[in-house]
C-alpha cells in the first residue's frame, strides 16, 4: 500500500463507513422493523420507472449476488412489501415490483433515516465538504466501473 495520505484515507473511509452504516441499519431495525439493505432495495424500485427493476439490475445497483438478492427480495416478499414478477419474452428474467405495501413502509422509514442520515452524516460535513466528497465518490465509482469493464 502506498505511503501518501491515501492510506489514511482509506482507513478512515472504511472505519467511518462501518460505524455509519452500522449506526442507521441498528436505528433502522429499532425503529422500522427493517435492515439497511432492506431499505436500500426499498428506495432502488421507489426510484425506478413503474416501481419496478429487473433483478440483474438490482443486484448490480445492490452490490449483492445473485443468490444473496433472492434470498433478500424473498424476505421482503414474505413481508409484502415486493413480488416478483417475470419480464415478457425472457423465460430467465424476473423483475421485483415494490408493492403499495412497501411504498408505504419505505415511506414511514424515510422519515426516521432522513433524520438518522442528517445526525450521523451530514452534520460531520460542511456543504464544501459535500461537494468535495461526491466529486471524489464519483471519480472512485467511475475507476471502478472501468475496471468491471476490462
Amino acid at each position: 500500500m502506498t505511503g501518501d495520505r491515501r492510506s489514511a484515507a482509506w482507513r478512515l473511509f472504511i472505519e467511518n463507513s462501518v460505524r455509519v452504516q452500522t449506526a442507521v441499519d441498528e436505528r433502522l431495525r429499532a425503529s422500522d422493523g427493517m435492515t439497511l439493505s432492506d431499505y436500500h432495495v426499498l428506495l432502488l424500485l421507489s426510484e425506478a420507472p413503474d416501481r419496478r427493476m429487473r433483478m440483474r439490475d438490482l443486484s448490480h445497483r445492490m452490490i449483492f449476488s445473485a443468490s444473496r438478492l433472492s434470498y433478500q427480495i424473498g424476505a421482503l416478499a414474505k413481508r409484502g412489501w415486493v413480488c416478483r414478477e417475470p419480464v415478457p419474452g425472457d423465460g430467465r428474467g424476473s423483475f421485483a415490483c415494490l408493492t403499495d405495501d412497501g411504498r408505504a413502509a419505505f415511506a414511514a422509514a424515510a422519515r426516521h433515516h432522513g433524520a438518522d442520515v442528517d445526525r450521523f452524516f451530514f452534520a460531520g460535513l460542511t456543504p464544501d465538504d459535500g461537494e468535495s466528497l461526491e466529486t471524489v465518490m464519483c471519480r472512485l465509482a467511475d475507476h471502478l466501473d472501468s475496471l468491471e469493464e476490462s
